[in-house]
């Protein structure tokens, strides 16, 4: 039973991120699974159900970044975490796609979402702050500079697959998607900062964009 349900549940979320959630019937996610809808409804009896599960299996891999401690923060662990979300976009690519549509039919999905953006903004400027101190980052030049500067990484983050699908680049893999994170902090980077960044980041982005225009 629990094997079905995997099954069920990796068919809808192939069908989403490739149809989008409002072209996908249960029919057709039956159909993918090679089951009857009757079968598949009693598993999920709605397709929303499927949605929900999925939605909450969202929340339990960003539950672990969220709880991460950033007492000994690097600009490593940022580029870590930069890795695991662009893994999230691209395995949940209909949840990045379809904003409207989730706010619109499950507002519990919709409020959920914020609560995560919100961890997720105030983690990023945290950590910023914390570099702050360490004498990585320069000190905010405007108030609530570095707050504005987590709600930028935050857009680049959550928006990343639309920006992808609108101007059809199949070539903006993870490290384009890093080296678009960064570029936000580099003016910010003491003379310490941009030291750490040449000696642990800039070699990996290096050897991408050496890669690109060979």
């Amino acid at each position: 039973m629990q094997k079905t349900k995997k099954k069920i549940l990796n068919k809808a979320l192939t069908l989403f991120n490739e149809k989008g959630l409002p072209n996908v019937k249960l029919q057709n996610i039956a159909d993918a699974c090679d089951i009857s809808v009757g079968n598949l409804a009693y598993h999920f009896k709605f397709k929303e159900d499927l949605i929900i599960t999925i939605a909450d299996q969202i929340s339990a891999e960003l539950s672990p970044i969220f709880a991460e401690d950033n007492e000994f923060p690097s600009l490593l662990d940022f580029d870590n975490q930069l890795s695991i979300y662009h893994s999230l976009i691209n395995k949940y690519v209909f949840f990045f796609l379809d904003v409207v549509e989730l706010e619109r039919t499950l507002p519990a999905i919709h409020k959920q979402r914020v609560l995560n953006i919100d961890m997720m903004i105030d983690q990023i400027h945290q950590w910023i702050i914390k570099n702050v101190d360490k004498g990585v980052f320069k000190k905010e030049i405007h108030f609530d500079q570095y707050t504005h500067t987590a709600h930028a990484i935050w857009m680049l983050i959550s928006f990343w697959m639309t920006k992808k699908k609108v101007l059809s680049k199949s070539d903006m893999d993870q490290e384009h998607f890093k080296i678009v994170v960064w570029n936000q902090l580099l003016s910010n980077f003491t003379e310490v900062g941009l030291m750490e960044y040449e000696a642990m980041i800039l070699p990996q982005l290096r050897t991408f964009e050496e890669a690109i225009f060979k």
